[in-house]
């Protein structure tokens, strides 16, 4: 039930920054430069921008960031599973590992898995599982 609100207020989040209207200033001389960032090729994932400190997005986004912070191991795979999940329903696919997710900026590094382990995405299941290096 946990991972299912967290995975909801994520999406929400996102959704809600991506989706706002957009406002142009009356007087063209009073606009920004535009930004010199390339945009995100097609098809590939843009990161939302970060939500208010306040949100119910950002308190999930920091339980998040404490899980996998926390060594935990169940608690890791719970969250990259979690982000791994929100990757494939706006991607309709399955990144080749995690390193996807963390050049979407979904997350900051891959949690340091256990000695001798290492963290993979099961192609066939679409799951994150903990693999002997």
């Amino acid at each position: 039930m946990m991972k299912l609100t967290i995975t909801c207020c994520l999406l929400a989040a996102l959704l809600a920054v991506g989706c706002r209207k957009k406002t142009t200033p009356a007087d063209p001389s009073t606009q920004a430069t535009p930004s010199t960032a390339p945009a995100a090729p097609k098809g590939e994932f843009t990161p939302a921008p970060a939500v208010p400190a306040n949100s119910p997005a950002a308190k999930a986004h920091s339980e998040m960031d404490q899980k996998l912070a926390s060594g935990n191991v169940q608690l890791q795979l719970q969250v990259l599973d979690e982000l791994l999940q929100a990757w494939v329903m706006s991607q309709n696919s399955i990144p080749k590992d995690l390193q996807a997710l963390v050049g979407a900026k979904m997350l900051t590094k891959v949690p340091t898995p256990p000695p001798g382990k290492r963290f993979a995405v099961d192609q066939k299941t679409g799951r994150v599982v903990l693999l002997n290096q």
